[in-house]
Parts: structure tokens; C-alpha cells; sequence
């Protein structure tokens, strides 16, 4: 979002004489750098947390609705019918707000077109930012892009923490639910390993969270136990895609699984595991390199540093059948500090199932890019002029909320 002024007065009031003439060149530059900073890629470290997820623009509740039919297969026609019912539902999302500000020295000088912004560098003495010699401020806008991008990454990664039941590990009092669910008012907790009673936050998910009775199919999306991740990512990732489907009994949901996450311990695990999976003829077919070797991993690691795709930098990239994050803000979770050195991964799901794009975890922010608004109060604001310090305040309202359940899974080692 552009910067907004927050001076009182337009530029021909009375105070125009004693305005730096780089003030008007701040919004300027303030616009193309945070438009640049936008078109930047982010980081992997917040990256990840835009895989699968949604946030819709609103500084109040929003809320997300979804039609679901109690089944969409069809039947023989023996000249009656029969009318299913539609049902829906729906999760809301109240954003709370943030902010994130900063101020900068004001001097006045005489004679030299009054105010100037400064700033106290290592040795005590002072720069005007926008004179001849100054550093400027480009840079500063991009640093609100990035703290949006983190603040959304933090809320997300906050599903693990307040919407997982998971009793093996002393999981079992969530604070945030999914949608109501038959016998599940409340909902149920994002990740539910299905031992908790029924209106506990940890039982079953059901396929179609819209209707339950008779035959309801029902799945969980935590498994505790489930051993070391490179021995076991095959058959994980055949877990997701069991999930049953939402309208057709005996179908599957599509759940394929599209991306890995893991905390900071899993970076190596990833590389050996990309290693392992990508066949020659993938890799020949994206980089147009000839492999030899081709039962060698460690030929297919070679080829892959040759392609410039090293442990350090292939994070985040898409090569290969699945896209590999780390997020660190997991590196906290209850788990990894009981089980230090342990497997912890999630896999992920993204794209549409039965023509719906559904989203594991859904948010409300400002706007999509979760981008905090601005204001800048300088030379011409009273208060700036009073205290000697220009300020710019940043404002995020944002917020997040569980989703889809089948679109996510989250295994344990132990």
C-alpha cells in the first residue's frame, strides 16, 4: 500500500518554506520501494506459509463460506426423485491489530530551508538522511513488506501450536477449531489424531464436515509414531492422498501431495530426500542435462550442484516432484523440544479438489499481501515539530483461522 502523508496542510500553506525539498521525494521512493519489495520473491522462511493457505482483504471479521451437497453421485432414474440436501460450511476470521513504528531526529536550521532529518550514526554524529552526503531512506518501506510477510508466516505457523490434538504428546486443550463438524459444534482442532471424545477438539474429521449420520466417512491427519522421515516419507505421502472424498463414496479427495515442511533440523533430511526421488529422467527433462549413473545418488547430486541446485539453496524451489520448505518458527513446537534431533514433517496439498481450490488455513489482513499501512508525520506535523522527531507508523490488522483438515497432514517419529 502507498505511503500516506500525515501532514496537516497541503504544500502551498505557510509552513512550505521550512520543508526540506527531499520530503517530496520521499513518497517517491518510498512507492518504488515498496513496490519493489513486493515483486521480490519472499524468503523461504515465510514463503512456506502461503502454500495451500488463503487471506481475503478485511480489517473486521470475514468469513468464508462453502456450499457442500450431501453427495454428488448420481443414481438410476426410476421416475422419482430424489432431492438431496445442500448444506455449507463456514469459518470466520477476526483480525487483531499490530503495528510496527519508527522515529527519526529533526533539526532545525536557519537559513538552510528549515527542518532536515537526521540520524545519529556510530560515533555520535549526525546525518541528514535527505541532503547531499545522506543515506536516504530507501530500504525502510521494504522492511514493512518483510514484517508483514513475517507476521503472517508467525500466524500460521501458530496453527501447530493452538489447533493440534495430539495425545501422545500431551497435545490435547486446542484453542482454535475448524468448522462445526457433526457432533462437533466447535469444531475440531486443524490436526486431530481422532483419539479425543466427540465435541473434544480431538475427534475424527468427517469427509463432508456438512452432513454425518450412518456411513459417514471420517479420517485423522496426525500420526504420532510414524518413524524416521527417510524411511517413511513414501508411505506418508500416500497417507494424505487415502483422505476420503467429500461427495463420492469410494473416491478419494485428491490430496496429492505437493510440498514438504519441516522445521530447521529436517534442511538436510529434504536434501537426501530430493536426492533420492528425482529419477534422471526429471532432471533431464526440466534442465535438459544428461545424468548418467542412474541408480547413484550421489551421480544425481552431482548433476544437481552442476544445475546450480545445492543443500543450501534448493529450499523453496520447485524442481522435482515436490517442493521442499524449513519453517523455523516450528522449531519450537512442543514436540521438537521433547524429541530434540527427532523426525517432525508436514505434508501439504495444494490445488483444487472437485473444482474447489480449498485452503488449509484461512486469514484476514488489510489487504492480500498482508502489507501494513503507513503514515509519516514530519516536517509540518506540530507534534513532530514539537518533540524533534519525524515518525512513520505502520498498522496490520491481521488474523488466521483453521481451514480444510484434508489438505494437510503431520507426521512424528516417535
Amino acid at each position: 500500500m502507498p505511503l500516506d502523508s500525515g501532514l496537516p496542510l497541503s504544500a502551498v500553506g505557510p509552513w512550505s518554506s521550512t520543508i526540506p525539498g527531499g520530503i517530496e521525494n520521499l513518497f517517491t521512493i518510498w512507492n518504488l520501494d515498496e513496490a519493489d519489495a513486493l515483486a521480490t520473491d519472499p524468503t523461504p522462511d515465510v514463503a512456506w506459509a502461503s502454500r495451500g493457505t488463503i487471506v481475503q482483504a478485511g480489517i473486521s471479521r470475514v468469513t468464508y463460506v462453502h456450499a457442500l451437497p450431501q453427495t454428488a453421485q448420481m443414481r438410476s432414474f426410476d421416475g422419482k426423485r430424489i432431492y438431496h440436501p445442500i448444506g455449507a460450511v463456514s469459518k470466520s476470521v477476526d483480525p487483531s491489530p499490530k503495528d510496527l513504528s519508527f522515529e527519526m531526529p529533526m533539526v532545525w536550521l536557519n537559513g538552510d530551508n528549515g527542518w532536515r532529518l537526521v540520524t545519529v550514526t556510530q560515533d555520535k554524529s549526525m546525518i541528514d538522511v535527505l541532503g547531499a552526503n545522506g543515506a536516504g531512506l530507501s530500504g525502510i518501506p521494504g522492511y514493512y513488506v518483510k514484517s508483514g510477510l513475517y507476521e503472517k508466516a508467525r500466524h500460521v505457523a501458530n496453527l501447530f501450536f493452538t489447533s493440534m490434538y495430539a495425545s501422545a504428546y500431551g497435545m490435547t486443550t486446542p484453542t482454535q477449531f475448524t468448522y462445526p463438524q457433526p457432533g462437533n459444534p466447535d469444531g475440531i482442532a486443524l490436526f486431530s489424531d481422532g483419539t479425543g471424545a466427540e465435541a473434544s477438539g480431538g475427534a475424527k474429521h468427517y469427509a463432508n464436515p456438512a452432513f454425518g449420520g450412518t456411513g459417514a466417512q471420517r479420517f485423522v491427519n496426525v500420526f504420532p509414531a510414524y518413524g524416521p522421515f527417510l524411511t517413511n516419507v513414501g508411505a506418508s505421502i500416500s497417507q494424505l492422498t487415502m483422505v476420503p472424498n467429500a461427495l463420492f463414496p469410494g473416491v478419494r479427495a485428491n490430496s496429492y501431495c505437493t510440498d514438504i515442511v519441516g522445521g530447521t533440523g529436517m534442511q538436510q533430511k529434504f536434501w537426501q530426500n530430493m536426492i533420492q526421488t528425482l529419477s534422471p529422467q526429471v532432471f533431464s527433462d526440466i534442465t535438459g542435462i544428461a545424468v548418467a549413473g542412474t541408480t547413484n545418488p550421489y551421480s544425481m547430486e552431482a548433476a544437481l550442484r552442476a544445475a546450480g541446485i545445492t543443500e543450501g539453496n534448493f529450499i523453496g524451489r520447485a524442481f522435482g516432484p515436490r517442493t521442499y520448505w524449513i519453517a523455523p518458527q516450528l522449531d519450537s513446537h512442543p514436540y521438537l523440544l521433547a524429541h530434540p534431533g527427532k523426525d517432525m514433517w508436514i505434508n501439504v496439498s495444494v490445488g483444487a479438489q472437485d473444482g474447489v481450490n480449498l485452503t488449509w488455513a484461512k486469514g484476514a489482513a488489510n489487504n492480500t499481501t498482508c502489507t501494513p499501512m503507513f503514515r509519516f508525520y514530519g516536517p509540518g506535523d506540530a507534534q513532530a515539530q514539537g518533540a524533534r522527531m519525524a515518525r512513520w507508523e505502520g498498522d496490520l490488522d491481521i488474523g488466521f483461522e483453521p481451514g480444510a483438515p484434508n489438505k494437510i497432514a503431520v507426521f512424528f517419529e516417535v
